[in-house]
């Protein structure tokens, strides 16, 4: 037997299947809303390292490699994924999404003990990393064939090895500016004129760009300034020489827009002293 609705209850069901259709219409419309706002900015934490020893002491800027493999796995037990970057650039430029929880991996000065005892740790997890190099570290260590890793930098056929792997970026972090005697890192000294200081700053760059070309075939588009040390000056000539990416010593995470840049960058140094977890949870 057919069920035969009176016009009242046609009515009524007429106005609820409309209702049911206005609000998966509105979903439709407001979820892929709420999806390209949460990706429409995002917070990276970017770590600091420097020489990784054999050694079980350490300072703030020599840590052990046990340690080292503590903060790996840490990331991996803790849901963060390190990312390259690379990813970073593609998110702020072409809105390529991120992971949940992004972190970055760097590594400054260049030290031998990046590619001897650093690299094989990032093949294990699959982590991708940058090393930011000295240009007349490269340069000594090429002259002198010492490849203790104790204290040696990377060579020439480091860098053109390095160059090539998949895991690894490379950044400029001056060719010979980085001291503290005299002029401090990539700073200006007290009296210096405009001109004087950006045609020192200019060659530098320009010396190393060199070096960097030979050796990988293309310039480098990241730039850590020693010791953190900048002006407003410094970072004019940086992105008028071509950087993109410019990493500094502010220790804060970053908070990164769709359209945005990758121009003063915050980082942690990762010191000696802390387990993974007490340093982790000091920017998470």
């Amino acid at each position: 037997m057919f069920r035969i609705f009176t016009f009242r209850q046609l009515s009524i069901i007429s106005f609820i299947i409309c209702l049911i259709m206005l609000l998966l219409s509105v979903t439709n419309i407001v979820t892929p809303s709420i999806g390209a706002f949460s990706q429409s900015s995002k917070t990276v934490p970017i770590i600091m390292y420097h020489h990784i020893t054999s050694s079980q002491r350490g300072n703030d800027y020599i840590l052990p490699l046990k340690i080292l493999e503590s903060d790996f796995e840490y990331m991996k037990k803790n849901g963060y994924t390190p990312v390259s970057l690379n990813a970073l650039f593609q998110y702020v430029k072409g809105g390529k999404p991120l992971p949940e929880k992004p972190v970055v991996i760097t590594f400054d000065d260049g030290q031998k003990s990046f590619i001897t005892k650093v690299l094989p740790l990032l093949e294990k997890y699959s982590y991708p990393a940058n090393v930011n190099i000295i240009g007349s570290l490269v340069e000594l260590y090429t002259k002198n064939h010492d490849n203790n890793d104790s204290y040696a930098y990377l060579n020439s056929d480091d860098i053109k090895a390095l160059s090539s792997h998949p895991l690894v970026e490379i950044g400029c972090h001056s060719y010979n500016l980085h001291s503290l005697s005299g002029r401090k890192g990539m700073g200006k000294i007290k009296g210096e004129s405009e001109t004087e200081y950006t045609q020192i700053i200019k060659e530098d760059i320009d010396t190393f760009q060199k070096l960097f070309v030979s050796l990988t075939g293309e310039k480098a588009i990241c730039i850590a300034y020693p010791y953190g040390i900048k002006n407003n000056t410094l970072s004019s000539i940086v992105k008028n020489e071509g950087f993109s990416i410019i990493l500094t010593c502010r220790e804060s995470t970053n908070n990164l827009t769709i359209g945005g840049d990758l121009c003063d960058l915050g980082r942690f140094n990762r010191p000696y002293g802390k387990n993974s977890k007490t340093f982790f949870e000091s920017f998470s």
